[in-house]
């Protein structure tokens, strides 16, 4: 990796996921609500759990595009929300800007993540498990960031 920029920080990595998924739920939260797709009690049922929601998966979906995909790639180039907030990106291998392809691929397990099929929902929730695990190598790069060959920098 023959970069001049600093790596974020563990922590602000950690910090700008928890904004980032914080402000989602609450996307999907207001969202769910305003078009009646659930009730305000549902969100706190334990139960519902196990039921298959084809609603609120694609809304899920579709907010991970948008905050995970679309505002990185088009509006703060290679910042989701919590990232512009503690001054980290998301840049290429070289420190080259993201594009579509890219955050596509960073994001693709997030995304798979919601598409409820036996054994396949097992297989990426492990690979979601493990993901962050690997920011405490030397390269502080996620399982996402080799497989999209993307680093997180400060700006």
């Amino acid at each position: 990796m023959e970069s001049h920029t600093k790596l974020a920080s563990r922590s602000s990595r950690l910090l700008a996921i928890l904004v980032d998924g914080f402000i989602t739920f609450l996307f999907i939260f207001v969202i769910s609500i305003i078009t009646g797709m659930t009730k305000f009690s549902a969100f706190f049922n334990p139960n519902r759990v196990d039921k298959f929601d084809i609603g609120s998966s694609i809304l899920s979906i579709i907010s991970i595009i948008i905050v995970f995909i679309l505002i990185p790639t088009f509006v703060w180039k290679g910042q989701t929300i919590g990232k512009r907030w503690l001054n980290i990106a998301v840049v290429k291998i070289g420190d080259q800007e993201v594009n579509l392809k890219t955050m596509i691929i960073r994001e693709i397990f997030f995304i798979l993540g919601y598409i409820k099929i036996p054994y396949f929902s097992l297989l990426v929730g492990c690979v979601a498990f493990i993901d962050p695990f690997f920011i405490f190598s030397s390269e502080r790069r996620t399982l996402h960031d080799l497989i999209a060959n993307t680093i997180v920098i400060d700006v």
